[in-house]
């Protein structure tokens, strides 16, 4: 059996996010910092929703790039998706890949939540802190409503994923394989 067929015939292999348990981690840290509703806290909060959005953003560029060679199997097709880019490369990347339930919305949505971010982070020096605190109160908003987009877009790649292996993918296998994933 190729790699490609191994890996959607096994779910566990499919695209998932880096380190759940840290962002979890993360994201309760974030929720804590961000009911202080001090400036610090409120900017803490951001600089972490930051990164969970991030981790959003590179696994669902994984999803698009497994939903890609699953169309064009059995030809294959490599992605590779850097580590070390910024924020905007990845939406940037969303923008130009493959069409997904939600994905106009949660683009437009993690874009609102990067400029609260920008505005805090990059004009705090020039701008009054007051002012700023304005935005940032936005932002756990924004990220909790991005958060739910993000579980209802991986629910719909599990489901593409899954009609994948068991409409597509099951003619491949021969009997034998077909024996050990289903019985």
């Amino acid at each position: 059996m190729d790699k490609i067929l191994s890996r959607i015939m096994n779910s566990d292999d499919w695209p998932s996010i880096q380190m759940p348990e840290n962002l979890e981690l993360l994201n309760e840290i974030a929720d804590n910092s961000f009911k202080l509703t001090t400036f610090e806290g409120m900017l803490a909060a951001t600089l972490m929703y930051h990164q969970i959005l991030e981790a959003m953003c590179m696994h669902i560029l994984e999803d698009c790039y497994f939903y890609i060679q699953l169309s064009v199997y059995p030809a294959e097709i490599e992605f590779k998706i850097p580590k070390d880019k910024m924020f905007g490369y990845y939406i940037n990347e969303l923008k130009s890949s493959v069409s997904f339930p939600k994905k106009q919305e949660f683009i437009e949505k993690a874009e609102l939540f990067n400029s609260y971010r920008i505005k805090a982070v990059h004009k705090m020096r020039r701008t009054n802190l007051d002012t700023i605190s304005v935005e940032l109160k936005k932002v756990k908003g924004c990220f909790d409503k991005i958060y739910d987009l993000y579980n209802d877009i991986q629910d719909e790649f599990r489901v593409i994923f899954h009609s994948y292996k068991k409409d597509t993918f099951i003619d491949y296998l021969t009997d034998e394989e077909y024996n050990n994933y289903f019985g």
